[in-house]
């Protein structure tokens, strides 16, 4: 199980990807998490759902 400054660090690594997300954007992102997967980048405006092709490192949250 992660730690929580663990949690911390990955979320702010992939909260840039999820702010352009969240403004349309959800094509032409690498991984931030490995640096060279494309990331495939989904929203229905209450979740958004990112994942890495390549290593298969994910994100998904809820939008408050």
């Amino acid at each position: 199980m992660d730690e929580p400054d663990e949690d911390v660090e990955i979320l702010a690594r992939y909260d840039q990807i999820i702010q352009e997300v969240l403004a349309g954007r959800t094509e032409g992102h690498k991984c931030p998490m490995c640096g060279d997967g494309d990331l495939d980048c989904s929203t229905d405006g209450m979740e958004v759902r990112i994942r890495c092709l390549k290593c298969g490192r994910f994100f998904e949250g809820m939008i408050a």
